[in-house]
């Protein structure tokens, strides 16, 4: 695992809240069949999130998508359906309104992992093969688009402790104390 990549007790440190949300049991997500359908294999970090949780959601603001062991096709038809959207948004020089970004499959494409309740969207930059060291991609609902150099949780960690700029985000959500829900499988 790359250096700048946390751990999943890392969130759970700074979201306590997370814990007692936690199932009591692995969740058996193929990831196999993911990266067949996708064509790529998702970062180890976020792997161990969605074997420990399903899709939450952090102070009504940022959900992370979780697949449900079973139903991976269905998770990734809907990574299709964000890839397609954001592929909309891509365009020729000022039609441009993903931030001179490509949507995967592209060299370099950005692959969503989650959006706010208010119409941002979170991606990994499929940079190379060595998917640990993929950046967070977040493009805000006002067209904002930046990276940060982490994985997903560490992403995670640093909206909820302060530790990261939020270009185009909300400065106060989600707070320091974040309320969290849990969806179910």
């Amino acid at each position: 695992m790359a250096d700048n990549v946390l751990t999943l007790s890392h969130l759970e440190q700074v979201i306590p809240e997370l814990i007692r949300a936690r199932p009591g049991r692995v969740r058996a997500v193929d990831f196999e069949q993911i990266q067949a359908l996708l064509g790529v294999s998702l970062p180890s970090d976020y792997q161990e999130l969605v074997r420990a949780y399903p899709t939450f959601e952090i102070d009504q603001f940022l959900r992370v998508w979780s697949p449900t062991p079973g139903e991976e096709d269905g998770f990734c038809a809907d990574v299709r359906d964000e890839l397609e959207i954001l592929e909309d948004l891509c365009g020729e020089d000022d039609d441009d309104l993903a931030g001179g970004y490509v949507a995967y499959p592209a060299d370099m494409g950005l692959l969503p992992w989650g959006q706010s309740l208010s119409g941002d969207t979170f991606y990994w930059k499929t940079s190379g093969s060595k998917t640990d060291l993929w950046p967070v991609v977040v493009g805000t609902r006002d067209n904002e688009w930046w990276e940060f150099e982490g994985g997903i949780i560490a992403f995670l960690v640093g909206l909820v402790n302060g530790s990261i700029e939020r270009c185009g985000l909300p400065s106060d959500i989600p707070g320091p104390n974040p309320s969290i829900h849990v969806f179910s499988d």
